[in-house]
């Protein structure tokens, strides 16, 4: 379904919106505009949008005592009718940790109640993926039963209650690294595929276990400095997501079937979404070649993420916990050969 509004960085042209729908939230009785960058404090138009060029640079924003934030205001398709703002901050200090959040937003008193709020979030959620933002915090009032439901539509889930200034906050985070085992993830790389997903319980395996048969690819796609072929035409990606584990297993087979590699995602969770499988990636991986070597993969993006707050203390030592007892398991050729003997098993089953 297509979107009612877009979101658009203010600009002079929509001055005169700006300070109506702002007149309109003091006429209403609310003293804070959330999701405006505070322009309720501002002396001027012209002053809040120097602060929204400013704070859209990492320097500029540090300077003043912020963060780097984008602001939008949201715009009625239909009509040009200005609904609302929204703020999205590139990281988080130790107060939008606790508080604040990556996503500030508030619309209009007259257009409240026709789920413009959750169409919106929804935009940010997809404009703060392109920042490459992964987990996305926002919180609200325990009170604001509204505001809650709009942000659990979203993918919300509640982490918390924290108090501030004598208000009880809650605190939300929707991921946006979940993957998928149904290859959607990849709908850039993949252009022809079959799938597949088996629910198994038995005594030596409980979860999902996926076949992605990947027939046409755009072109060949080539990983680390081995110039391992990773996809392309008529690879098979066997898929298993264990109940209960905090990583999934993505086991990489060539056209002929042999095994390239098989590649643990370190996942907060995996779950189920519409009967496909996912796990919700924290960054760090684990890669099994079959002569034995491994890898771990991608320090860099989980401690950069960790430095930002979107990782948790909890999570950054939970996922070297992970990878070190797997990097473990699998320093053992006997070992290797059990997965190669497991996976070969679910391969055949799942193919029939």
């Amino acid at each position: 379904m297509e979107s009612r509004m877009k979101l658009v960085i203010p600009t002079e042209e929509y001055k005169q919106q700006v300070l109506e729908c702002v007149e309109e939230f003091k006429n209403n009785g609310e003293e804070r505009v959330h999701g405006s960058g505070s322009i309720e404090k501002m002396g001027s138009f012209e002053e809040w949008i120097q602060k929204v060029n400013d704070d859209l640079s990492k320097e500029k924003a540090e300077a003043k005592g912020r963060v780097q934030a984008v602001q939008y205001i949201a715009i009625r398709k239909e009509d040009n009718k200005l609904l609302g703002f929204i703020q999205i901050r590139y990281r988080l200090n130790d107060y939008l940790l606790k508080c604040g959040g990556h996503i500030g937003d508030s619309i209009r008193p007259s257009e409240r109640n026709k789920g413009y709020s959750t169409e919106m979030i929804g935009l940010a959620l997809k404009e703060a993926k392109k920042l490459g933002i992964g987990n996305v915090l926002i919180t609200c009032e325990k009170e604001n039963k509204a505001s809650a439901r709009t942000i659990i539509k979203n993918g919300g889930i509640l982490e918390n209650e924290v108090e501030d200034d004598g208000k009880i906050i809650q605190r939300y985070w929707i991921t946006l690294k979940k993957r998928f085992a149904d290859g959607r993830n990849k709908a850039d790389h993949i252009l022809e595929k079959d799938y597949k997903n088996k629910k198994i319980k038995n005594d030596e395996f409980e979860g999902n276990i996926s076949l992605l048969n990947i027939k046409k690819v755009k072109f060949p796609w080539y990983v680390d400095e081995e110039n391992r072929c990773i996809l392309a035409n008529n690879f098979k990606w066997l898929e298993i997501y264990p109940d209960g584990k905090n990583y999934a297993l993505t086991v990489i087979y060539d056209d002929k079937e042999n095994v390239v590699e098989w590649y643990y995602d370190i996942a907060r969770r995996v779950g189920e979404e519409d009967g496909v499988p996912y796990e919700d990636d924290l960054y760090l991986d684990v890669v099994v070649v079959p002569d034995g070597r491994i890898h771990l993969l991608d320090e860099d993006e989980l401690q950069e993420v960790y430095e930002n707050n979107e990782v948790s203390k909890k999570d950054y030592d939970m996922a070297y916990k992970v990878a070190n007892e797997l990097m473990k398991e699998y320093n053992s050729k006997e070992n290797i050969e059990k997965l190669d003997a497991f996976c070969k098993k679910y391969l055949e089953i799942l193919k029939k």
